[in-house]
């Protein structure tokens, strides 16, 4: 909590946060945070594409354009 505030106050710059977070430290408790928001976010986007048949289809459409225009073939 006091990271999120120090941003949000601009006490906090970019620079600093991205060297805290780039050391992978697993005692860095900023990185460990981060790293269990991003695990639920990514959960969160999992569980969307599972339950809706019409992003599903879509996110493969556009996969497939991707792989088309990149020369790949799956």
């Amino acid at each position: 909590m006091p990271v999120a505030i120090s941003i949000r106050e601009g006490r906090l710059n970019s620079v600093t946060l991205l060297r805290r977070l780039g050391s992978h430290s697993r005692k860095n408790e900023i990185y460990r945070a981060f790293r269990e928001v991003g695990r639920s976010v990514r959960t969160v986007a999992q569980l969307r594409f599972l339950a809706d048949p019409a992003l599903r289809r879509r996110i493969t459409a556009v996969t497939k354009q991707g792989r088309g225009v990149n020369g790949f073939f799956a």
